[in-house]
């Protein structure tokens, strides 16, 4: 009914169980407690694992293990990427759509896109002057409208001074009262001495 101990793997490692645990036995001779011995594994404090610098240690090396993975991957992809690209295809063609799109642009194309870049350079350049002359331009418009409005009054004074000096000649002269001048007096001689 029992398994026997030796058929039989154990459970669990530190497993302290004796033979006579799967037999009939006489109870009342184990009862004696002095008899007994007790047999446990090793206390939770006395299982010390690596030390915090040893843990640390082992931590860092790993983190620099990774790094190191990952600057030899990137290289590598650098270097053979359109080798690998293809490798990469071939294994696996359901998961093409994962890697990057090939650049596609040839000579001429990087040729007319630099050429293109230039003539937007100097459009900009042409937008600037243009910018700057229509600043210039308003400004000149501004004092030319100031020179009109001057003009405008000096011409509205000029014809009221012009009606003034029609009115002035149309109108009949006035009558001018001549006034004798009083005789001229002189002034009393004082005998000479």
């Amino acid at each position: 009914m029992y398994p026997s101990s030796a058929s039989s793997a154990r459970l669990v490692p530190d497993d302290q169980s004796d033979e006579r645990a799967f037999f009939a036995r006489d109870l009342d001779e184990d009862r004696d407690l002095s008899k007994q011995t007790v047999k446990r594994g090793p206390r939770h404090g006395a299982m010390r694992g690596p030390s915090i610098g040893a843990r640390i240690f082992k931590s860092l090396v790993r983190f620099v293990a990774a790094v190191l993975i990952g600057v030899g991957l990137t290289l590598a992809w650098q270097t053979y990427g359109e080798q690998a690209k293809e490798f990469a295809t071939i294994l696996a063609p359901s998961l093409a759509w994962v890697l990057p799109a090939e650049n596609v642009k040839t000579a001429p194309e990087v040729a007319a896109s630099s050429n293109l870049m230039q003539e937007m350079k100097l459009i900009a350049v042409d937008v600037a002057i243009m910018r700057r002359n229509l600043g210039q331009l308003a400004a000149s418009q501004e004092q030319f409208a100031a020179k009109q409005d001057q003009m405008s009054r000096d011409i509205a004074s000029l014809q009221e001074a012009e009606q003034e000096t029609r009115a002035q000649a149309l109108a009949p002269p006035a009558p001018r009262v001549i006034r004798p001048s009083p005789p001229a007096r002189m002034a009393p001689q004082v005998p000479s001495r």
